[in-house]
């Protein structure tokens, strides 16, 4: 088994990032042990499919990775989202949503793990991720669906104010 862990945004407003990969599944936790939401996803009908949260508080996933790029469905048909991201040797670079209410995103490998960005330098957020022997198409699927439940958490905060 491969584990990996990091962190996406700060110290204090973030979410920890735990998985394990055992070459069929993707198991971990995005969040803390009380305050977290599961992830779960498995090798299927040629793509990787799987669920982030329980069933009236998460969402689906379904992933596939083919000529260097990871095309990603998060949600349901008619409420989801799509992220495509393009792999180079040193990262990965790509966008979370549509043209005009989508954020960027960039992936940068190094000798530590992945480093990156989700959005601008001013209203972005930041991921960390040490990956051990983890394939850095699986570490995007967990750093994007973080991201997921980190939006879907600041909504709720801001409509709560």
């Amino acid at each position: 088994m491969s584990g990996l862990q990091g962190r996406l945004g700060g110290f204090t407003a973030g979410l920890d990032l735990n998985g394990e990969w055992d070459g069929q599944h993707l198991r971990g936790r995005i969040g803390t042990f009380t305050d977290g939401q599961n992830i779960v996803v498995g090798l299927g009908q040629g793509a990787l499919e799987g669920r982030v949260g329980s069933f009236t508080e998460g969402f689906d996933l379904r992933a596939e990775v083919a000529g260097g790029q990871l095309r990603l469905h998060l949600g349901g048909y008619t409420d989801g989202l799509d992220v495509v991201l393009t792999f180079m040797p040193d990262g990965a670079t790509g966008r979370y949503g549509g043209f005009t209410e989508g954020v960027d995103i960039v992936l940068n490998r190094d000798e530590d793990g992945v480093r990156g960005r989700f959005g601008s330098f001013t209203q972005g957020v930041d991921i960390r991720l040490d990956l051990g022997d983890v394939p850095l198409p699986l570490a995007a699927i967990l750093a994007v669906s973080a991201y997921r439940v980190w939006v879907a958490r600041e909504h709720a905060a801001s409509a709560r104010r």
